[in-house]
């Protein structure tokens, strides 16, 4: 799947999700939860070989969980659905899957640190990504610098994300992550790290009413 592909459906499923958020004025709860928008750097991480390169835009959608029992029992995950592409010619990536996330405040840290830890959140995802890397590459370069092929056009995708909210309902983050099938499946695994900063708007602001 081209760069260009991927990026179309995001921006179609964008367009459609806030018309229905802002058009449900009067549910108690909104589809749209929250939109961030980042500045990623590609192939690059904690556990990355930086075989590619780039500085990669990611956008997400995040949606309030659905009324379900059975997502209650998972602990109300949002649904995720994102965009990574990259416009060097290395792998893109379009992912879907699910959200937690913890807010840091606690009184008596907010006391300790002055009030900072009231604005902070932790989240964490897991996910597939669907990718459009090489399969497979040269197999003696692949033993010798780990040069491998991604091995499956999907993978398993985790993501970390310590964020602060600047306003009630926006606010910056620093985010990473990883989609590789290390563990999960044989064969080739190349695996892809990204890291950087999100800006994101909330669309569903809890009523203080």
């Amino acid at each position: 799947m081209k760069p260009r592909s991927i990026f179309l459906i995001l921006i179609i499923l964008g367009g459609l999700l806030p018309g229905q958020a802002f058009t449900e004025e009067n549910s108690t709860q909104k589809f749209l939860y929250k939109t961030a928008f980042g500045i990623c750097l590609h192939d690059y991480g904690p556990i990355s070989d930086r075989h590619e390169t780039g500085v990669d835009p990611n956008l997400e959608l995040q949606l309030n969980p659905p009324d379900w029992k059975p997502w209650r029992w998972l602990g109300k995950p949002y649904p995720t659905f994102g965009l990574t592409p990259n416009f060097n010619g290395d792998t893109s990536a379009f992912y879907a899957g699910v959200t937690y996330e913890f807010s840091l405040s606690n009184e008596l840290l907010n006391k300790f640190t002055f009030n900072v830890t009231k604005n902070l959140f932790i989240a964490g995802g897991v996910g597939l990504a669907i990718h459009n890397g090489p399969l497979h590459k040269d197999e003696e370069d692949c033993e010798r610098r780990s040069d491998c092929g991604f091995g499956y056009r999907v993978l398993p995708r985790l993501a970390v994300e310590l964020g602060y909210k600047i306003w009630e309902n926006q606010g910056i983050s620093f985010f990473y992550d990883h989609m590789s099938h290390k563990w999960v499946l044989p064969g080739e695994n190349e695996g892809i790290d990204h890291i950087g900063i999100r800006y994101y708007y909330i669309w569903d602001v809890p009523s203080t009413n």
